[in-house]
């Protein structure tokens, strides 16, 4: 049949989801996209861009955009990226950029600038790490979920990391504290009862925990904090019954690539985040 488009998230999650959910670690960003569009959060007025591709009536592609954040490729066959182009050009879709990895995403951007003549620039290259087993370090201090009173100073430190790591969304991200605090899945890093470092978790799906953000403000670091506190809310996903736990690295920051390593996580992929200019 081809692709289809919605704006409807719970139609969209309808299709799609048993496709996200058997590759947990390769659909993650998929998957949290889903996730916080399930739970009302929305970071602007501009329609969803919510597809998936279907063949003799099974769903085998999907791909998701939530304004102003790039389309995410998870789960777009290399194959079928060109007749995606054209599926969102002839909706009249509006696609800042791409969010992916291999030969889906290469695929994806040759035909939209190849079509709309529009230029790529690759804005953000990660590594994907997935948990093997958990180093916990011996640094000073200890970990708990962030609470109530905590809103403010962890609001700050959410945008303040939006900001140096070039994702921010307009407006304040209070929400998505207020989101992540509501069942303990932003955690605090406490020497001598002052926070000194923050990091948070997405909702398990299909087993799969995500850690992010992690961030250490600048006077407090190189002293193991950022490190010991995605320990503290990765045991705390594993203890409430997450099977695995993933994050994503800066490839060029050889500084968290080494802190997370030592922690246990090890590298299986790497994806890419494009612009269109």
């Amino acid at each position: 049949m081809g692709w289809r488009l919605t704006t409807d998230v719970e139609e969209y999650a309808a299709r799609v989801l048993p496709l996200l959910r058997t590759d947990p670690v390769g659909c993650t960003v998929a998957l949290s996209v889903l996730g916080q569009l399930r739970a009302g959060l929305r970071f602007s007025d501009d329609p969803l861009v919510l597809c998936w591709l279907e063949r003799d009536g099974e769903v085998v592609g999907a791909a998701s955009a939530s304004p102003p954040y790039p389309l995410v490729l998870d789960a777009v066959p290399a194959t079928a990226a060109p007749a995606l182009v054209d599926a969102l050009r002839a909706a009249g879709a509006v696609v800042p950029g791409c969010n992916g990895e291999g030969a889906a995403l290469d695929a994806f951007v040759a035909a939209w600038t190849a079509r709309t003549g529009a230029r790529a620039e690759v804005t953000m290259a990660q590594l994907l790490y997935v948990l093997g087993d958990l180093a916990v370090p011996d640094v000073a201090g200890a970990g708990r979920p962030a609470g109530p009173a905590d809103l403010a100073l962890c609001t700050r430190w959410w945008e303040d990391f939006a900001r140096e790591a070039g994702v921010a969304a307009p407006g304040s991200q209070e929400h998505l504290v207020r989101n992540r605090m509501a069942d303990d899945r932003l955690w605090l890093w406490e020497v001598d009862g002052t926070p000194v470092a923050l990091a948070g978790r997405n909702r398990v799906e299909a087993g799969v925990a995500r850690v992010g953000p992690v961030w250490t403000p600048p006077e407090h670091r190189r002293r193991g904090y950022g490190g010991a506190v995605t320990a503290a809310v990765t045991a705390d996903a594993l203890a409430r019954g997450a099977t695995g736990v993933v994050l994503f690295t800066d490839v060029a920051n050889p500084t968290s690539n080494g802190v997370y390593r030592r922690l246990g996580f090890r590298p299986v992929g790497e994806r890419r985040v494009v612009d269109f200019r």
